[in-house]
This record gives structure tokens, sequence and C-alpha cells, in this order.
């Protein structure tokens, strides 16, 4: 409530006490300071990790249709179901840029794990599945990863940073998280995930500002819970 208005409820007071206290209770009511915890903040950010939190808005990836809610649910509470590929192009970068990979973070939600790809200036396109080997580009050398299912996320025109490090990156979910190769102007990540109840967990891809964002479910797609 305003200065002016607590003058002139205590004006009043005198001569309507009821009506005035009535008043005083609605407009307190209406009020109401922000939340530090918006959704449109938590469900981009990492989540419960070491590194700061962001605050750009994301988008879905173009294999999934927009929603003002992903899949339907709230950030913490929404089931991931869908295994298929997910693809996405190229967001505020030209035809002849190459973003660079930054860095990447790995965080806890309450129904899935989030890793976070940052870019220096705009994202690159990009492709995600799941293989049931994973191979080099270049080599054809296969990668074996910890966990029981190799999704991968390749990102098309892209260039790692040359000091980039993928050590340490896993979750409970995501047993490992690994740059795999960079050839010919397409940077490769490996995932490895071990979901509750076995096979396959869903997992959705979102843009947002200078960052890619993948979601893995903490349970198998087919699994209940």
């Amino acid at each position: 409530m305003t200065r002016r208005t607590t003058m002139t409820a205590i004006a009043l007071a005198s001569a309507l006490l009821v009506a005035a206290c009535g008043g005083a209770e609605g407009e307190e009511g209406a009020g109401g300071g922000t939340s530090t915890a918006a959704t449109s903040d938590r469900s981009e950010d990492a989540g419960r990790s070491t590194t700061p939190s962001e605050s750009a808005g994301t988008s879905p990836s173009t294999s999934s249709p927009p929603s003002s809610s992903p899949s339907g649910g709230g950030p913490e509470g929404v089931l991931l179901r869908d295994t298929s590929r997910k693809t996405g192009a190229a967001r505020d970068a030209g035809v002849n840029d190459f973003p660079e990979l930054r860095g990447v973070r790995v965080g806890i939600h309450e129904t899935y794990d989030r890793v976070v790809f940052d870019f220096d200036e705009g994202t690159p396109r990009f492709v995600a599945e799941y293989v049931d080997t994973l191979h080099q580009d270049g080599s054809g050398e296969v990668i074996p990863l910890r966990g029981d299912q190799d999704l991968k996320i390749s990102f098309l025109r892209a260039v790692p940073d040359p000091d980039f490090d993928d050590g340490g990156k896993n979750t409970p979910v995501i047993r490992e998280l690994r740059l795999v190769s960079y050839f010919e102007g397409e940077t490769l990540f490996g995932v490895g995930v071990d979901p509750e109840g076995g096979g396959r967990a869903g997992f959705r891809v979102t843009t947002g500002k200078n960052k890619i964002i993948l979601d893995v479910a903490h349970r198998a797609a087919g699994s209940a819970g």
C-alpha cells in the first residue's frame, strides 16, 4: 500500500472503520513481489549446479510442436516420453558463421537432467538421436560410453573452444558426456544414458540465446512412474 493510500485510510477510519479495513485487505491481496524461482528462469538454467543460472528464454526444437509449457507440464514435473530424432535450425548465426562452443553445464531437475551447451554468438544447426553404436566422425572408431544407451548430439558448422574440457560432466542418469570429435565443421558429443526402468529415456532439445539445451528423463520412456 502506498503512503498516500495509507493516509487516506487513516482519515476515513473514524467514520468507516469496517469499510476501511476491508479496502486495506483487498489492496494487500492484490499485490505481491516477484519470485526468484519463476518458471521462465527455472526452465532454462542447468539446474542444481555450481554455475550461475541463465535468464534468456528458450524455444522448442523444430521436431516438436511449440507449447507454453514443455510436454504439457511444469518444468519440474514434466514427463519426457519422446525418444525420436530431434533437429533444429541455426539461430542468430549467419550462413558463413561457425559459433564457438565455450562450455557445457550439467544440472539435475526433479524428473530429468539437463545439459546446457553455451556458444559465443548464435547457435548452430543440431541433430540429436539415439544410436546403437557411437562412432567417431572421420575415423569411424567405435566410442564406448558409460551407461546403457548412447545418445548423440551433433552441432553442424560449429567449433569447440580449443581449451574446452568435458571432464566431470555426469549425473546418475547421464553417466558420461564426451566430446567425441570435431570433423569438417561438425562437433559431435556422446551422452551415455542410464535411466531407471531400462530402455531409452525420453529427451527434448530447446534453444535459447547463445545456448542449446538437452533434457533427458530420469526414467525410460516405456517404464511406469
